[in-house]
């Protein structure tokens, strides 16, 4: 019962996520656009994470983390099937809304499970996370399906959509409500602004986070153009690299308990750039879904490790570090899914990922920072 409540929005928030990211080919069909144009659409949401942060760990703090989670998710959930039929100009208003409100979600998601955390003692984070991963395989294999049936984006982001108010409202009735949060007179600007803690974290995740959004903006374009595989294998296939994802992060507490954070984020970076140079040399889909499961392993622990690391070492209110976490992790990635759209429009889906090598490296270089130690040390002579 302790992990329900953030297993069950997790879950439903990856599978509305996922449906509309791997049919992202369709309606890019629908809005004629190329993949550069529509590079730039998606900052849309980007731009609405970044209006949002400021005021997340505020809403979060007075309407407490259980109520902003079940109102915030089905905004973004009834914005979903919108996405799907709107021209170009449309889209990236909704879209802008949907980056708006599922950021305050995603604060307020992360207080869920560090709220657990602080009353049982007992590690949640990852497992909380590793549902979204299972929502990913679920979503991503339906997702497939569905499009090799004819089955439309608006029909199936509006299954999704469904499933998301079923999620919240389950959520909402057997969770006994947060106590009020305790008033503060200080004054806050209006920008979270993070510390020296904060900004190293967001560097050691920076490789690792990129390229998972990567995968999830330009994964099924590699699979269906470059590899040349049906909307049912492509789905399939991309259910590997969720499949590696979800196990890891299933086990990421205890792998935390067991080999400590920076450990972690080392093996992490490795993994990844393993996977990244499978996947762009794969001479089948067989080589692929394997360097998509090592990607998924790779990154699955990146995020919840910032998450813990940020808790544990911020100062202040962990809400509003979780936001200055989140606000500097979106101005630093800010810029990717327009140059990476421009990369492959103009030079090929290989090149995409493979730009990605040298900040995965620094994510390695970086993992001292997990455990609250400097990045780099110089012997004396």
């Amino acid at each position: 019962m302790t992990l329900l409540p953030p297993a069950l929005l997790y879950f439903s928030n990856a599978i509305l996520f996922i449906s509309l990211f791997t049919r992202l080919p369709s309606i890019q069909e629908t809005l004629q656009v190329d993949k550069a144009v529509l590079g730039l659409a998606l900052l849309s949401a980007p731009i609405g994470t970044f209006l949002a942060l400021p005021i997340a760990g505020r809403i979060t703090d007075r309407l407490t983390p259980r109520l902003t989670a079940v109102t915030m998710l089905p905004i973004v959930a009834l914005l979903s099937p919108l996405l799907t039929i709107f021209p170009l100009p449309g889209f990236i208003f909704c879209f802008f809304l949907f980056g708006f409100f599922r950021t305050i979600f995603d604060v307020a998601a992360n207080m869920i499970s560090a709220g657990i955390e602080a009353r049982t003692g007992v590690k949640v984070l990852s497992r909380s996370h590793g549902f979204w991963s299972v929502g990913l395989l679920v979503g991503s294999l339906a997702s497939g399906f569905l499009a090799e049936e004819g089955i439309s984006p608006t029909i199936q982001q509006s299954m999704a959509a469904a499933l998301v108010l079923l999620a919240c409202l389950t959520v909402f009735l057997l969770t006994p409500a947060d106590p009020p949060a305790v008033p503060t007179t200080k004054r806050r600007s209006a920008y979270v602004l993070p510390d020296r803690t904060i900004l190293l974290i967001c560097v050691m995740v920076f490789g690792l986070c990129i390229v998972e959004g990567a995968i999830y903006d330009w994964g099924i374009f590699f699979l269906r153009e470059e590899l040349r595989v049906d909307p049912a294998l492509a789905g399939t296939l991309y259910a590997a690299f969720t499949i590696g994802m979800g196990l890891t992060r299933m086990m990421g507490d205890m792998l935390r308990d067991r080999f400590g954070a920076l450990a972690l984020i080392r093996m992490s970076a490795v993994t990844v750039a393993v996977g990244i140079v499978l996947l762009v040399s794969s001479p089948s889909y067989i080589y692929a879904g394997v360097a998509l499961f090592l990607i998924g392993c790779g990154i699955a622990l990146a995020f919840p490790l910032a998450v813990a690391t940020t808790i544990a070492l911020g100062k202040g209110q962990p809400s509003e570090n979780l936001a200055a976490l989140a606000l500097t992790l979106m101005l630093s990635t800010i810029g990717v899914p327009p140059l990476l759209g421009f990369i492959a429009e103009h030079v090929s889906l290989t090149a995409t990922f493979l730009v990605l090598l040298p900040c995965v490296f620094i994510s390695f270089l970086m993992a001292p920072v997990a455990e609250g130690k400097r990045p780099f040390r110089f012997r004396k002579q």
